[in-house]
Order: structure tokens, then sequence, then C-alpha cells
């Protein structure tokens, strides 16, 4: 009985031992796995591939929360440009009593200049001063979001649109070329297989073109149609990624960028820059970048006309953090060893998209000088040593959201860019700008005269009194100005601000006709219209919007 009795306790130890040992291995195994996602986590961080990385943080999180975890997930939020969930994190974190570090402290900040809370994000930049007050870069930002009002100052002179050719996917990096526009988009194509990029979930980036006509008729007051978009050229076709361009030598040569073929030491593949020329109409790949690594990449080119001097961006080592721009010149049948652009032009943060005037100004975008919040477009003039201190181009070329990719052409009065601000920081559209010089606002004289038919002798005008003139911005379709004609039809409006405008004309039996107004971009002291009606093409009026 007594030998039944320790045979039954030492199974019952026995069974306990191994209960233990199993729950013990299971345990181990439990923590294996979240140390093994944790650290697939980090390399998904430092791979840049912010979406990876952070749904594998948040299952750590959920399986063992940490202060380090935690504050990882705020990172990839703001580097997700998801700005409300990373400042829903942060705060969370301090209300637990935890401190935030001070880079963690930088990325509150902007994450709330992103979201125009410009308020909180001076007193969380004044949080992180605390920390590391020689910070001469946030220093300015401070001081930039005290004011803001400055970045205002040119508005008047300049009118936004997003161009119709815009999908719901990534459309960026628009060049003029001939008589159409390029640029790179990860649209999806009909009955055609995508490649997947694993970072985004999303197609890879290819080059398209759609060819622009400028349409003259009244209503549309010399804006752009633009056509249907189609591969740019197949010949340069990428297995990867394609995509941005820059033209030179009257747009029968470029140089544009493409993912590489092979990997470098960490697995990833890099950017590289390859150079194409106009061939019968077959564009064709003359050589690659001599520079080209896959240690780093090299992307954004901007080159001059003729071809001397090359501008871009890239990651490699030596900069000042983030990435750089650099610079590289054509002497001698080959290309020189790339140089940065310095300390006034790049920081430790983010420079991308440069954009060379044949003027000699220099256009980028960086989120390490003042400015909105994100990505804001900035403008360097060439000086006999390099490049002068940048200058915040304003709104509305920058908004709180990411603007980038800046072309203009030769006169500086039409260009595009690149922002997310349409979709809320979601993905990229391209826009349209036109930029004048005159003096706002300003105030203009006209006279309408008509004929009472289209076969009438153009002698025969005659004054239109009492005729109500309405100024309408075609570009927003509302009326921003009204008045009416004298006994002999001279009439006066004034112009709030620069935009695409048309003239309504309604007449004393209150018919109306449509005019284009074409606003001259130098500045002048005095500007007279002669309105010439055909009476024959007046119509019932149609409902406007007064503004």
């Amino acid at each position: 009985m007594m030998d039944q009795k320790r045979t039954e306790v030492l199974l019952f130890f026995l069974l306990l031992w191994a209960a233990a040992s199993t729950q013990g291995r299971c345990q181990e195994t439990v923590f294996a796995l979240m140390r093994s996602d944790l650290k697939m986590a980090d390399q998904r961080f430092q791979k840049k591939n912010f979406k990876a990385a952070l749904a594998l943080y948040e299952n750590v999180a959920r399986k063992r929360p940490s202060r380090e975890v935690t504050l990882k997930i705020g990172r990839c939020y703001y580097f997700l440009r998801r700005y409300q969930d990373a400042i829903a994190v942060y705060d969370e974190h301090q209300k637990s009593g935890n401190n935030l570090t001070a880079i963690d402290k930088f990325y509150y900040a902007e994450a709330q200049a992103g979201l125009k809370n410009y308020k909180e994000a001076i007193d969380s930049y004044r949080r992180y001063l605390a920390q590391v007050p020689d910070d001469e870069l946030v220093l300015k930002k401070v001081w930039q979001l005290s004011n803001i009002k400055y970045l205002y100052e040119d508005s008047l002179h300049y009118a936004v649109r997003p161009v119709p050719l815009n999908s719901e996917y990534g459309d960026l990096a628009a060049v003029p070329s001939g008589k159409g526009l390029v640029f790179m988009s990860n649209r999806k194509e009909v009955q055609v297989v995508s490649k997947i990029d694993a970072a985004s979930n999303a197609p890879f980036y290819r080059i398209y073109y759609s060819p622009v006509h400028k349409d003259t008729s009244a209503q549309s007051n010399g804006t752009r149609r633009y056509g249907k978009p189609v591969i740019f050229s197949k010949e340069l076709s990428a297995k990867f990624h394609a995509g941005p361009v820059a033209f030179y030598d009257r747009s029968h040569k470029m140089v544009f960028v493409a993912t590489g073929n092979s990997t470098g030491a960490n697995g990833e593949r890099t950017l590289q820059l390859y150079f194409a020329a106009e061939q019968s109409g077959v564009w064709k790949v003359t050589q690659a970048f001599p520079y080209n690594s896959s240690s780093y990449s090299i992307s954004d080119p901007t080159i001059t006309e003729d071809g001397k001097v090359l501008y871009f961006t890239s990651d490699m080592k030596g900069g000042f953090g983030g990435k750089d721009l650099y610079w590289s010149a054509y002497k001698n049948g080959q290309w020189t060893k790339p140089m940065n652009l310095g300390e006034f032009v790049n920081t430790p943060y983010d420079e991308v998209f440069p954009y060379f005037h044949h003027s000699g100004v220099l256009y980028f975008s960086s989120n390490g000088h003042a400015g909105f919040g994100g990505l804001d477009i900035f403008r360097s003039d060439s000086t006999t040593t390099g490049f002068s201190e940048p200058r915040n181009a304003g709104y509305p070329l920058n908004t709180n959201f990411d603007e980038f990719g800046l072309v203009i052409d030769s006169l500086s009065t039409h260009g595009y860019f690149s922002s997310n601000r349409g979709s809320k920081g979601v993905d990229d559209d391209i826009y349209e700008f036109d930029v004048d010089l005159q003096s706002y606002p300003l105030e203009i004289t006209g006279l309408v005269k008509y004929r009472e038919h289209s076969w009438s002798d153009s002698s025969a005008l005659e004054s239109m009194p009492n005729a109500k003139v309405y100024l309408i911005d075609n570009l927003r379709g509302v009326t921003v100005y009204e008045t009416v004609s004298d006994s002999v039809g001279n009439f006066t409006i004034t112009i709030p601000y620069f935009s695409m405008y048309k003239l309504k004309v309604r007449n004393e039996a209150n018919d109306e006709n449509i005019v284009s107004l074409e606003i001259p971009r130098q500045r002048k002291q005095h500007t007279i219209h002669e309105i010439v009606l055909i009476k024959d093409t007046f119509k019932e009026p149609e409902n406007e919007t007064v503004k």
C-alpha cells in the first residue's frame, strides 16, 4: 500500500514536471516568436518598409506591450504620413507616465505641423529644443510657423489646379516634352498583368505620355486639354520602378530613373540613372550613369539643356543625412565624381526632386527647411560659390501636405508640380500652375461694342449701354465681380487675384454672351479691353454663383 502511494506521488510530480516543462517550452516559443517578429520589424523599418514594419510591431505589442515598441509604432505612423495616428500613439504613451525621446518629440511636432496644428507644433518643437537647443533648423521652423503669414504674400500671383489625367493611384513628376506631358504613375493597366511592389502593395511605377492641346475657345480661356495617357516608350520599360525623367537637347535626349537589376548586401535593389536618346522615333538606352551603385540610390534627375551638368538626389554616404542633392559635370567625355550641394541646400533630413532652371534658379523640395510641414518646394539662386540660402515658394504651391517635382517653363509663367493634398496624404497627383507679375487687386477698363450679325461689316460697330458685365473665375466657377456699362458702353472691373477669367455680358434684353479675358502677365499701369460681341450669338441667361 505504501509502495503504491509512493508510486502515485512520484507519478504526480512527474506529471507536474512535464506540464511545467511543456509550459516553459511554449512560453519560450512565444518569446522566441516575439523576438523574431521584433527583429523582422526592425529590419523592415531600416529598409523603410514602414507598412510591413508597423504590422509586425503591432503584433508584438498585442502580445507583450512595451514602451520601446509603442514608440516604434508611433514612428511608423509618422513616416507613413498617418499623422493623426502618430499623435494618438504618442499622446497615449505620455498619458501612461512615459516621456518621449528627443527624436520622437521632433516627429510629434512635425506631425502637428502636417495637420496645420501650428500652435501645437510650435510648443512641441520648443519641447524638443529644450533637449537639443542648438538645432538651428528647428529654430527656423519655429520662427517660420510663428510668422506663417509671410508664406502667403505671393498667393495672389498663382493659379493652381489639378490636371485631369490624374488617377486613383500615384501620378507624379510631370515634365513637358514636345507636344505632350511625360509623367510616372503606378496606375493599373487594363488587360495587363501588373507586377506588385511588396513594400507598397501597389503596381510598380511606369513612365507615361499624354498629348496636350491648348484649348482656344472662349469657354476655356486658354486652358490645356490632356489626351489619354499611354506608355511613353516600350523600349525603356523597366523590370521594377521606372521614372522620373529629365529631357535635354530639345527633348531628343533624356536621363531617367530605373530600379537596378542586382541587389546590394542588404538584399535590396537601388534606384539608378540611365541615359537614352531618340533615334528614328525610338528611344534607346545609351549608357548608365557611372556612379550608380547597389549600395545607395540615385534618383530625381534634372539636367541642363546642353547636357553638361546633372543634378540628382541620393542617399550615398558622406552626406548631411537623409537624402541630399548632388551634381556632376560632363567633362572630356565622362561624368565627374558627384559633389554634394552643401549645407545651404542640404539638411539632416530629405532634399529631393531638384529642377534647374536656365535662369540659374534651383528648385527642390525639402522637409528639413522651414515651411508649412511635410515636403515644401524651395528655390535657391546660383552664385559664384554654389547656391544661396533656400527660400520657401509659399502658398498655394506649398501646403501642409507634400509638394515636390516642380518644373517651370522658360518664361517662368507656367509649370507643374506634384502633391498629395487632394487625397489628404494618401497618394500623389499632378498639379498645373500659372504665375504672373501683375499687382493685385488689378483694375481694368473696357468698352462693350456689338454688331447685329456675324456677316456685318466690322466698321458698323455700336456701343452697348447698360450692359451687365460679370467677371467669372473660370477655375472655380464663381462670379467674383460685376458691374454695368455706362451710356456709351464703358465699364470698369476689379480683378481680385490671378486666375483664368472670362466675362459674361448681359444686354438690356437680358440675353448674354461669354468672352475670354486674357490678363497680361507683366505689370502695367493701364489696361483697356475692347469687347466686340455679335448680337446673333446672344443666348438665354444661365444661373451663376456670385462670390
